[in-house]
């Protein structure tokens, strides 16, 4: 169950992190708080990409995929360690057919 539950929360925590910088992306969030969408936001409204200032645009959504990759990483190992079918040394044991 350790890996389920594991498992949710961080696929929950990824998906409310990507579903936040989205919608601040879009405008559709607080614009007076500061977060990655809004910065992502921003930089689209001042037109980053065609001033040459690209780095506005890469290093906030460099974090952000960097974070919901870390997490899904997270994930994997604890669910490694949980679960034991994904153990790499343990071998189901067979019973022996006596004849």
């Amino acid at each position: 169950m350790t890996s389920l539950i594991v498992g949710s929360f961080f696929g929950a925590a990824t998906s409310a992190i990507l579903a936040e910088a989205g919608l601040e992306f879009l405008g559709l969030g607080d614009s007076s708080i500061v977060s990655w969408g809004t910065i992502l936001y921003w930089a689209q409204n001042s037109n980053a990409l065609l001033t040459g200032q690209w780095i506005l645009l890469f290093a906030p959504g460099l974090c952000i995929a960097l974070l919901a990759m870390s997490l899904t990483l997270i994930n994997f190992g604890v669910d490694a360690v949980s679960n034991p079918r994904l153990r790499e040394g343990a071998r189901p044991k067979r019973k022996e057919a006596t004849a």
